[in-house]
């Protein structure tokens, strides 16, 4: 590998970093907006915002397993997912988390961030940014996933019906 490709891995990695820092931090200022009364009742369907932060904290979980997995030699778990399951997957895994205090759900948002981010200090620029790399989607699935939520968190507070879609084309 160049000194050239070793620049160029080096700035895709930082590049993708703090994409994944951008979306979480706007995340973050959009749960910090909303109300109280937000927290325990319906919000966006039939979640409340405590439903919506432990999804995302959930997600982020299985995001760092599957880094773990990988880098013990073993399958991701994420790959064997079953999206026709996903969306009774996402509801059983919201109901667990219920009965905690929304700061609890919070904290668990919050850790999560930065057991992913031990995670990828283990990885080389090589194995993160990589053409094919499952790291690399993994990360890209935790940025996309973020900005899914904050999105429709922002909607809501704008007082809109819908929310931006995120096209490879550009936004719909």
């Amino acid at each position: 590998m160049t000194d050239d490709d070793v620049r160029v891995r080096t700035d895709e990695r930082r590049r993708l970093l703090n994409e994944l820092e951008l979306e979480r931090n706007q995340l973050i200022r959009n749960i910090e907006t909303c109300r109280i009364r937000d927290i325990e009742r319906p919000f966006i369907g039939d979640w409340s915002l405590k439903d919506i932060v432990g999804h995302v904290a959930t997600w982020e979980a299985e995001f760092v397993t599957a880094i773990r997995e990988l880098r013990a030699g073993n399958p991701s778990p994420l790959k064997g997912f079953n999206d026709s399951h996903r969306d009774q997957w996402n509801q059983d895994h919201v109901e667990r988390k219920r009965d905690l205090n929304f700061w609890s759900v919070y904290e668990q948002l919050r850790g999560g961030r930065h057991r992913l981010h031990d995670e990828l200090d283990q990885l080389s620029d090589e194995e993160l940014t990589a053409d094919g790399s499952e790291y690399l989607a993994i990360v890209r699935a935790a940025t996309e996933h973020d900005r899914e939520h904050w999105h429709q968190i922002a909607a809501i507070l704008a007082g809109m019906a819908g929310v931006r879609r995120e096209t490879p084309s550009g936004t719909d």
